[in-house]
């Protein structure tokens, strides 16, 4: 029985989790985003803390988002990262499902997942509207802070994304949906990705 797989990539504070959270409940669909990184190490039979180096370090929740691969080597990142493909692809294999970030959507396509049962969604906002996020949804008060965590967040997932596809983060090329969610509340906009989801998959 062939799957179809959702990849959802997004800037930080667009609501990108919660609306992917909502598309995996509206489908009946499995959600996976970090968790992935666990499953990955599991596959390695390594210690989480010890392969993404925050173990010594008290690190917050924002600052992990700044390390997609966590703080080890360059060789322990790569391992990862490795590993995480793997784990993405053997999940398309099996189960209908929901995979946020971790270039999900350039390695399922490069690992001959086939386009009629992927779809691919970019979401975005502007910036105002991310930094009203990081307050309201968030809970971080002050604006430059906000600010500080926001274009940091971005560098990093720009960069990750750009060293292991060799393309743009916010580029169409990989990409069959790019929605700004600051066009409707969470609810809806999860609304108009199920409904893509539901018109290419024909369910």
């Amino acid at each position: 029985m062939p799957y179809n797989v959702i990849t959802v990539t997004r800037q930080f504070g667009s609501l990108g989790r919660k609306i992917a959270q909502k598309v995996a409940e509206n489908l009946g669909y499995n959600y996976y985003d970090r968790d992935i990184i666990e499953l990955a190490v599991r596959e390695l039979r390594g210690d989480l803390d010890q392969m993404l180096a925050f173990d010594s370090q008290k690190i917050s929740a924002f600052d992990k988002m700044m390390y997609p691969l966590g703080k080890g080597n360059a060789r322990t990142k790569q391992s990862l990262f490795e590993m995480e493909k793997s784990v993405m692809v053997d999940l398309a294999l099996k189960e209908n499902c929901v995979i946020v970030g971790r270039c999900s959507d350039y390695v399922l396509r490069k690992y001959d997942i086939p386009d009629e049962r992927m779809l691919n969604v970019f979401i975005y906002a502007p910036i105002e509207k991310r930094l009203e996020i990081c307050k309201d949804e968030l809970g971080i008060e002050s604006p430059g802070e906000a600010y500080k965590y926001l274009t940091k967040v971005d560098k990093a997932r720009e960069e990750f994304y750009k060293a292991n596809t060799k393309h743009k983060f916010n580029s169409h090329k990989f990409r069959h949906l790019m929605i700004d969610s600051s066009m409707a509340d969470a609810d809806r906009i999860a609304e108009i990705i199920t409904s893509t989801a539901k018109i290419k998959f024909g369910i």
